[in-house]
């Protein structure tokens, strides 16, 4: 078992999923599609380098836990805000 691919892996599946979670919803659709395309990008090199298909299910379901124990710990707090509540503070205020 290749367990640098494993955290390679897991740790890419987490940094995407935490980044559907942190899309403002209107975006929320064009990151699910290219997480999509990551995903199968990902499945496809499985595929091409041979026997990786066990790694690459044990990296997806840490990267799952991963993206979970997020937003558990922050996401929940803290939640996306939509463009139109955002202020930009100048030299003035």
């Amino acid at each position: 078992m290749d367990w640098n691919y494993v955290a390679l892996i897991s740790i890419t599946a987490a940094l995407l999923l935490v980044m559907i979670q942190r899309t403002v919803p209107k975006r929320r659709r064009l990151a699910m599609a290219f997480v999509i395309l990551c995903g199968l990008i990902i499945r496809q090199n499985a595929f091409i380098k041979g026997d990786l298909h066990e790694e690459t299910l044990i990296a997806s379901i840490v990267g799952f836990v991963l993206s979970g124990m997020f937003w558990l710990l922050i996401g929940r707090y803290n939640p996306v805000d939509t463009g139109d509540d955002i202020q930009v503070l100048g030299m003035d205020d």
